[in-house]
């Protein structure tokens, strides 16, 4: 193998490494909205049952007031009973008490029927609660491990980018330039290997006679996509 091809598969190692932690940088913080959105996700789901279970307590509390009401409506008709003179005006009274002392009783049904709702919606809030906290804990403890994985890979970087430019310093300037606009141009496989007799970049097929040259160690330039192909350990005609 020629040796600025050797040079040049050193440089290209460097940069797919560099590509990696890079994807796996860019990943991360997809993964940290994730685990936030489903946070909250059980946040809001927590909130609906809070909200429900807090209507029906206000729901409780003016049954309650209107019971009381009524109560105090039915003392305020008996103590007018005794002053009626008149049997119609009695008998009009007497059914205004049956009626507030029906409501009552309708009253006291609802009550007990939001007391059983009560019931229902603590227990459905006390498991969306503790299914929150399972969520916050969990994406919590994921949040960290990925701030210090980011914090690794940030340092991984910079200890490649340094590799790369200590590598870069040893290929011949003219080279160089072609592999950065080769890779620009979105071109990964600068140096590449033989693939079932075909260019590894673009699987074009390669003459006979070229591939026996590529393997006897000469170095092949692809005409459809311009890539250095070579003979390497996963090489294959």
């Amino acid at each position: 193998m020629e040796e600025f091809i050797a040079r040049l598969l050193d440089l290209q190692d460097c940069d797919r490494g560099i590509d990696r932690l890079r994807a796996d940088l860019e990943s991360i913080p997809r993964e940290l909205k994730i685990h936030r959105m489903d946070t909250q996700g059980h946040e809001a789901k927590f909130s609906l049952f809070r909200d429900n279970l807090d209507g029906i307590r206000k729901k409780q509390q003016k049954l309650t007031t209107d019971r009381s009401d009524n109560v105090t409506r039915i003392a305020d008709y008996k103590s007018k009973l005794i002053s009626l003179k008149s049997n119609s005006e009695y008998t009009t009274m007497l059914k205004q008490i049956a009626n507030t002392e029906k409501m009552i009783d309708q009253i006291d049904n609802m009550i007990i029927e939001t007391m059983y709702e009560e019931d229902e919606a603590s227990r459905a809030l006390e498991k969306a609660l503790k299914e929150r906290d399972r969520a916050v804990k969990r994406s919590s403890l994921r949040e960290e491990s990925l701030k210090e994985k980011l914090s690794e890979l940030e340092k991984g970087l910079e200890s490649m980018k340094a590799d790369r430019s200590e590598i870069a310093s040893r290929v011949d300037q003219r080279q160089l330039k072609m592999y950065e606009k080769s890779r620009s141009s979105g071109h990964r496989e600068v140096v590449t290997g033989v693939m079932n007799g075909s260019c590894g970049g673009c699987l074009t097929k390669i003459p006979s006679q070229s591939a026996g040259e590529i393997k006897g160690g000469k170095t092949y330039v692809c005409p459809l996509c311009g890539s250095y192909v070579v003979w390497t350990s996963d090489s294959s005609f």
